[in-house]
């Protein structure tokens, strides 16, 4: 017998399961924001930052390991990419992927937690570890092989149209 939420979903149209996907990022958002404003508003933003940290380092190779086996992803820039898609913080944000040769370049030009603390009176809080474990666990699971650099992003100066890049390359190009 099928889940019910499973019959639910294979009677939505396309598009609706993909505002659902869009909805569901959303709100796994929220609640990591919320989670973060808890913690920080508890025991300030360092302790926030360093659980978050934690949480990144665990929690993004585990969906790596879960998107990669459901996609049956094998190795390759292409791949690390298409699984960075995929993971369940992705809908919800505005990026680009600029792809060249041997390399990409992805570029968020859209953060809603970083906006969001903006409007709350906030100042940016410093994401670069967490992406930072995240695309690395990313690479760890799809392709050792790919360099990861960070060109910009909180704490450090950026640009008004993005708040962060990272470069992605194939060792063995480099």
């Amino acid at each position: 017998m099928k889940n019910p939420v499973t019959n639910e979903l294979e009677k939505l149209p396309r598009q609706t399961l993909i505002e659902l996907i869009k909805m569901n990022s959303m709100n796994w958002m929220t609640l990591d924001g919320l989670w973060f404003s808890g913690v920080e508003e508890r025991f300030g933003l360092e302790a926030a930052v360093e659980l978050d940290i934690r949480m990144w380092k665990i929690g993004s190779k585990i969906e790596a390991k879960r998107i990669r086996k459901l996609l049956n992803l094998g190795a390759g820039l292409d791949n690390v990419l298409r699984a960075i898609n995929f993971m369940s913080w992705a809908p919800g944000f505005d990026y680009e992927v600029k792809r060249f040769e041997n390399r990409a370049v992805w570029t968020c030009r859209h953060c809603p937690p970083q906006e969001q603390r903006l409007k709350m009176g906030k100042g940016e809080f410093p994401c670069e570890p967490t992406f930072d474990s995240c695309f690395r666990n990313v690479i760890q699971v799809v392709d050792p092989n790919i360099k990861l650099q960070c060109i910009f992003c909180p704490p450090g100066p950026h640009p008004d149209d993005a708040w962060c890049r990272w470069e992605f390359s194939d060792k063995t190009d480099v």
